[in-house]
């Protein structure tokens, strides 16, 4: 009888933990798609030239950062990128081969690096591609994934 009890513990505890994995394992992919959805809209929305659709995609909050590749662009809060973004998709959209994405996160905050390339498509009908690396962090709020923080970068000789 002993015996029995053992092993019928044995099995819950087995089954309790495998069940317990297989569930937030399921947690953590279904963030992670989400937070790549995030990004496949992001890049959708940074080839249509519509700053206030960008805009959308960045946290309500007046500290979000942008990093542009180039030497002294970066801009804090809404009115600096706002102003940055109204230049830069004056005559230019952009988006991006993602080849590789890194997602990590810890409840409403993640991480996100993507390596790959940028793709500006300019209004004149040019278009150039260049090596292009970028990382942030996002934040979830009200269900939906927004970027606090973006730093992009074009690898070094390259």
């Amino acid at each position: 009888m002993k015996n029995n009890v053992s092993i019928y513990l044995t099995f819950f505890i087995l089954f309790y933990f495998c069940y317990n994995s297989s569930e937030a394992q399921s947690s953590s992919d279904k963030i992670k798609i989400e937070i790549t959805e995030t990004l496949n809209v992001w890049n959708t929305i940074g080839k249509i030239n519509n700053v206030d659709e960008v805009m959308s995609q960045f946290d309500s909050s007046e500290n979000i950062i942008l990093v542009g590749s180039d030497n002294g662009e970066i801009y804090r809060g809404k009115k600096q990128i706002k102003g940055w973004l109204d230049q830069l998709l004056k005559h230019a959209g952009f988006s991006w081969e993602m080849n590789k994405i890194d997602i990590d996160y810890n409840d409403n905050t993640a991480w996100v690096f993507v390596e790959g390339k940028m793709v500006v498509n300019w209004d004149s009908g040019e278009t150039h591609k260049t090596p292009y690396r970028f990382t942030g962090i996002m934040v979830k709020k009200k269900g939906v994934w927004k970027w606090r923080l973006f730093d992009g970068s074009i690898p070094r000789g390259e």
